[in-house]
């Protein structure tokens, strides 16, 4: 982790958190994609993912576990609730209806 921390550029980076922040805070994040080009390398190795599976993740909200999303709301300082807004209008919106007339 080290190695891969060398390459992180620390200012960016630390723009890009506070910018990521400011876009939670006065909800300019209507989806998860409207951050995935916020330099992606260093949010991933701040989150401690991989890069492709914060990819999908970003595309698919609802594919997220909550650990996740509470590190990127440590993160980015930010009160948790307000990730969570925005990736459960999404997954509500991409998560089809579960039928369980059968069970019943």
């Amino acid at each position: 982790m080290a190695k891969a921390a060398e390459k992180i550029n620390k200012e960016k980076l630390k723009n890009t958190l506070a910018s990521m922040a400011s876009m939670f805070e006065t909800g300019r994040i209507k989806q998860m994609k409207d951050i995935v080009t916020m330099y992606p390398t260093g949010i991933v190795l701040a989150l401690g993912i991989n890069y492709g599976g914060y990819m999908s993740k970003c595309a698919a909200p609802e594919k997220f576990v909550l650990e996740d999303l509470v590190k990127l709301a440590q993160i980015l300082n930010i009160d948790l609730e307000l990730i969570l807004k925005v990736v459960t209008k999404e997954a509500l919106k991409n998560t089809a209806v579960k039928d369980i007339d059968y069970l019943l």
